[in-house]
């Protein structure tokens, strides 16, 4: 063997030790399982539904504190709602501190479309409706709104 062959291969072995001992010194890739990728998306639909849960518990809460309004307050009780329902988002984000504004964006846009859409459950299920509030509550909400309406 000439000395340059010999240095050659001498120079291929060295690249390869190299590469070898890189390879060891790098982390393994980490295998995710299915429910950790999956939480993140998760969240997001955890914190639409704890928006829609608020209202429908604001709802109840100030059904039984003012039982059917009155005529001339309709409008005043969507605010009431919607203030009741927003500081019942604020007093469960403060148990979720560290989680990101994603998902308080998306309890916040929980809350605001059961808000606007709420009547609509009415209409669609008047018999739990019933059930959970009063049939004079259920006869109240089908007579200030439509079907399929804002």
């Amino acid at each position: 063997m000439t000395t340059e062959q010999k240095s050659f291969e001498d120079r291929i072995a060295q690249i390869n030790k190299r590469t070898k001992d890189t390879a060891s010194r790098n982390p393994k890739p980490k295998t995710d399982i299915i429910w950790k990728r999956l939480a993140y998306p998760g969240a997001f639909i955890g914190a639409f539904v704890l928006g829609s849960m608020v209202v429908f518990l604001t709802r109840f809460i100030q059904f039984q504190m003012v039982s059917v309004p009155e005529a001339g307050k309709v409008n005043t009780q969507d605010f009431i709602g919607i203030a009741m329902a927003s500081q019942t988002g604020m007093f469960i984000s403060m148990f979720l501190r560290d989680k990101q504004k994603e998902f308080e964006s998306a309890s916040t846009v929980g809350v605001l479309l059961t808000t606007f859409t709420f009547h609509n459950l009415v209409w669609a299920y008047p018999l739990q409706f019933e059930r959970m509030y009063s049939e004079d509550w259920v006869d109240f909400m089908q007579k200030i709104t439509e079907p399929s309406s804002l």
